[in-house]
C-alpha cells in the first residue's frame, strides 16, 4: 500500500509540479472546455529547419486559462502535461466534448498504422483514455481537425470532406459524417463536394458555415471560393450556399475559425497552395444579417503581431482568442499569441490576458457617479 501510495503522489507530482514543454507541432487538436485548453496531437519534424522525418505526436496537455497569462520572450506558458497512455499518435483529429458529462472524445484524423477504431473517449476526473466502439462508421479516417464542429444541445459531431493523403493512394471524402455521441451511432450523409483543410463553425440558427480549404475534383485540387460558402443546416439537414458581399479574402486552407458572441466568424491565418501564407492573414465575417459579410480585420498591436501561419489552433476565451503552434513554408512556430476581439473596429494583439480584469478607473468613477444619485 505504501508503495501503491508513492506511485500516486509521483503522478500528482509529475501533472501539477512539474515544468512541461509540449514539442513544437502543427496539425494539433484543441478543445476547449471548463476554463482549459486542452491540446493533443499533430506533426512534427525530426529536423525542424527542412521538415524531412515527419513524426505523428501523442502528447496531451493542456492550459489552465482561469489563471492570467503573461507572454514573455523565452518562458513557458504554465502548461499541465497527462497521461496519453492507451491514445495512438495522431494528427489532424476531431476533438471536442459535444455535451458529454466529464467526458472529451477524439476522432483520429490520421496516423501511421490505419487504426481501425479511431474513437476515443478521455475522462476528466479518471484521467483516462478509452478507445469506443461506434455503429456504422465511415469507411475510413480522414483529416477532420478543423472541420468538424459538435452541437453540445444535440451532442451530435459532423465531419464535412476530409483527406487522408497518407494511404497508397490520396483518398477524398464525399460525405457528410455525423456521429451521435449519446448512442455513438453514426449517419453518413451525400455532400455537394470533396473538400479538406477548410473550417466549419455552428451558427446559433443551427447553419454550420463552411469556409476556404482545397477542392477535389475530377483529379484537380484547387483552393475553394470564398464569397461563395456551403451551409449545412442542422435542423432541417439540407445543404445551401450562401453568396457572400463586402471584402473579397484572398483564398486559403489550413486556418481557423472561431465565432464571437454576436456572430462574427474570426477567421486567422492560412496558406496557399504551397504553404505559403496569405496576406491578408486576419478577415471577419458577420453572420449576424440575413446576407453575410466580409471584412478586413483593422489590426493595432500592444505587441509585436504574429508572423503569418496555418495549421495552428484558434480557441476562443471571452473575447480573446488564443493563437497555438501552426507554421508555414518555412519554420514552425511555437509562440503564442493573443488577439483581443472585444472592439469590431480595432482589433489588437496583445501579451496579457485575465480571466476577470478589474475595473478601469474610468468604470469605478461611473459605479461611484450613479451612485450620488
Amino acid at each position: 500500500m505504501l508503495f501503491l501510495g508513492l506511485i500516486v503522489i509521483c503522478l500528482y507530482l509529475n501533472e501539477f509540479t512539474l515544468a512541461f514543454t509540449p514539442k513544437t507541432v502543427w496539425g494539433p487538436s484543441a478543445v476547449f472546455t471548463d476554463s482549459k485548453i486542452y491540446i493533443t496531437g499533430g506533426l512534427q519534424p525530426k529536423n525542424p529547419n527542412n521538415f524531412d522525418g515527419l513524426t505523428f505526436s501523442n502528447e496531451f496537455y493542456y492550459l489552465d486559462v482561469k489563471q492570467p497569462i503573461v507572454i514573455k520572450v523565452g518562458e513557458p506558458l504554465p502548461w499541465k502535461e497527462l497521461s496519453s497512455q492507451g491514445l495512438p499518435d495522431h494528427a489532424w483529429s476531431a476533438f471536442s466534448n459535444c455535451g458529454l458529462d466529464d467526458s472529451l472524445i477524439l476522432y483520429i484524423g490520421e496516423n501511421n498504422t490505419f487504426i481501425a477504431n479511431f474513437v476515443y473517449i478521455y475522462g476528466i476526473s479518471s484521467k483516462q483514455w478509452n478507445s469506443i466502439a461506434t455503429t456504422n462508421p465511415p469507411l475510413s479516417n480522414f483529416h477532420s481537425q478543423t472541420q468538424t464542429v459538435c452541437d453540445v444541445k444535440t451532442r451530435k459531431m459532423y465531419r464535412f470532406g476530409g483527406m487522408l493523403p497518407s494511404s497508397p493512394e490520396n483518398k477524398y471524402n464525399y460525405n457528410l459524417d455525423i456521429l451521435d455521441a449519446s448512442t455513438l451511432v453514426w449517419e453518413i450523409v451525400n455532400a455537394p463536394e470533396q473538400r479538406f483543410d477548410h473550417t466549419g463553425t455552428l451558427l446559433r440558427n443551427g447553419n454550420i458555415v463552411y469556409i476556404g480549404g482545397t477542392i477535389h475534383d475530377n483529379g484537380v485540387n484547387s483552393l475553394a471560393d470564398m464569397l461563395k460558402l456551403p451551409l449545412y443546416n442542422t435542423y432541417d439537414n439540407k445543404w445551401t450556399s450562401m453568396t457572400t458581399t463586402g471584402y473579397s479574402p484572398a483564398r486559403r486552407a489550413c486556418h481557423s475559425a472561431v465565432l464571437t458572441q454576436d456572430g462574427r466568424i474570426i477567421v486567422y491565418g492560412g496558406c496557399d497552395a504551397d504553404i505559403a501564407a496569405v496576406n491578408d492573414d486576419l478577415v471577419i465575417l458577420d453572420t449576424s444579417q440575413t446576407v453575410y459579410t466580409w471584412s478586413k480585420a483593422n489590426v493595432i498591436s500592444a505587441t509585436d503581431p504574429p508572423l503569418p501561419r496555418c495549421y495552428h489552433t484558434a480557441t476562443l476565451v471571452g473575447d480573446h482568442m488564443i493563437v497555438l503552434f501552426g507554421r508555414d513554408n518555412t519554420q514552425l512556430s511555437n509562440e503564442t499569441f493573443i488577439l483581443d476581439t472585444s472592439d469590431k473596429s480595432n482589433y489588437k494583439w496583445v501579451s496579457e490576458f485575465d480571466p476577470n480584469p478589474k475595473p478601469s478607473t474610468q468604470n469605478k468613477n461611473e459605479k461611484k457617479t450613479i451612485k450620488s444619485r
